[in-house]
């Protein structure tokens, strides 16, 4: 876990600090994400159509208050993200699979279209996200069926 900046507000200000954390989500029960033991925020509070998942790495912009646990996140953001076109999944093992011999996915927090399950072979549009997860560095969150000519 690294703090990059670690001030935006006048000190003067009656306002909170605002900070920004960059951390690898270590846990995600009952709708909190723990960055680490001691940091934790409420997944309702912020995250619009993104989930976080154990080993995603997350810019946080948050404050804290004193006697409160939890963190209070303004904005939760995947540090890095991109799309891959036309990618082949190359192996599915239950509920987890692997595109292109380098992403991870799980149909567990994967968005997927209507009455689609990935087999192996399929060729795939992917959004990923940077995310630790055994030996890969990046896990699919949203995939379809690439349509070919």
């Amino acid at each position: 876990m690294e703090a990059v900046y670690d001030h935006f507000a006048d000190s003067g200000s009656s306002e909170p600090e605002i900070n920004v954390l960059i951390g690898c989500v270590t846990a995600v029960t009952e709708g909190i994400v723990y960055i680490n033991k001691e940091t934790s925020f409420r997944l309702d509070t912020v995250c619009e159509g993104f989930v976080p998942y154990k080993g995603d790495w997350l810019e946080v912009v948050y404050s804290t208050e004193p006697g409160i646990s939890h963190i209070k996140a303004y904005s939760v953001k995947s540090m890095n993200s991109r799309h891959v076109d036309e990618v082949s999944i190359t192996s599915v093992h239950g509920r987890h699979g692997v595109i292109d011999n380098k992403i991870f996915f799980t149909l567990d927090s994967l968005k997927l279209p209507a009455g689609y399950v990935p087999q192996r072979y399929d060729v795939v549009n992917v959004v990923v996200v940077e995310s630790t997860q055994s030996c890969y560095l990046w896990r699919a969150v949203s995939m379809t069926l690439a349509h070919r000519c």
